[in-house]
């Protein structure tokens, strides 16, 4: 009892009291880290009191919530602007840089209407964070077309009428270039394995599986 209240004369707080405390304090790894090491410092070291504890806690949360600069590399042209760390690829595609050709379905990697190219690979942009995504080659359905020139899978679903309302068609499209870049001659299971990620409620998969066949 006695070696608690030195310490409390000491710090402000006895490390008892600092360890029950330290339950409520918010934050990440960086928080937990920081309660961690004064909770097990050597009665000799100097323990910081409540205040202190608070203010470091909230310039860690300032630090790791601060917008930053990001330049994305989107339809071979880089883009440098201030990026929030809690948003998704898909919001700062559509709402930052207006490629709203990439359309949001159920927003949580489900649905495959958000699908892009990312390094050549099928990506879901509202499963990714724009601050992961730096240095990453991103193509979405506006980089596909040559100019006036529609690309040639872009020209199959129009020409064969494979779609109805076509809010899905982006994400499905983006699935098939990825996969006939991939695989030139695809069998009709690689072709449903490849759109089977593509929910569609208004038109016929088996249209769209022979739409993409065509382009073999």
């Amino acid at each position: 009892m006695a070696e608690e209240e030195k310490e409390v004369k000491k710090g402000g707080v006895s490390r008892r009291d600092f360890i029950k405390g330290s339950g409520i304090v918010v934050g990440g790894a960086a928080i937990g880290s920081t309660v961690l090491a004064v909770a097990c410092a050597p009665a000799e070291v100097e323990v910081p009191g409540p205040t202190q504890v608070v203010e470091k806690t909230v310039e860690i949360v300032k630090q790791v919530a601060a917008p930053g600069v990001t330049t994305l590399t989107v339809n071979g042209r880089s883009h440098t602007l201030k990026v929030e760390p809690e948003w998704t690829l898909a919001f700062v595609l559509r709402e930052k840089l207006g490629l709203v050709g990439l359309k949001v379905g159920c927003d949580r990697g489900e649905c495959g209407t958000c699908n892009i190219l990312v390094d050549g690979r099928t990506s879901l942009a509202c499963t990714m964070l724009a601050v992961e995504s730096a240095g990453m080659n991103i193509v979405t359905i506006e980089g596909l077309a040559n100019g006036p020139n529609l690309h040639p899978v872009q020209k199959l679903f129009l020409e064969n009428s494979t779609f109805q309302c076509g809010y899905c068609t982006p994400g499905m499209i983006m699935s098939a270039v990825a996969l006939l870049d991939k695989t030139s001659r695809p069998t009709v299971d690689q072709v449903k394995v490849a759109l089977s990620g593509n929910l569609c409620y208004c038109s016929d998969y088996n249209r769209q599986v022979n739409t993409v066949l065509k382009g073999v």
